[in-house]
C-alpha cells in the first residue's frame, strides 16, 4: 500500500512540474515575440534616420554678421 500511494504521489509532483514548465514555455515563447518586436521597430526608426532628408532651418538668419555697423 506504501509503496502504492508514493507512485502515485510521485505521478502527481511529474504532472505538476510537467505543467510549471509548460507554462514557463508559454512565456517564454511571448518574451521572444515581444523581443523581436521591439529590434524590428528599432530597425524601422534607424532606417527612418538613414532616410530622413536636411530640414530646412527656420528663423533669424544673420548672414552678414561681418557687416557690422563702424
Amino acid at each position: 500500500m506504501r509503496i502504492f500511494s508514493r507512485v502515485r504521489q510521485m505521478l502527481l509532483d511529474t504532472t505538476e512540474i510537467k505543467i510549471d514548465i509548460l507554462q514557463i514555455q508559454k512565456k517564454l515563447e511571448n518574451h521572444d515575440k515581444n523581443i523581436e518586436l521591439v529590434f524590428s521597430y528599432l530597425d524601422e526608426l534607424t532606417e527612418k534616420k538613414e532616410n530622413e532628408s536636411n530640414r530646412v532651418k527656420i528663423g533669424y538668419k544673420n548672414e552678414n554678421h561681418d557687416n557690422r555697423r563702424s
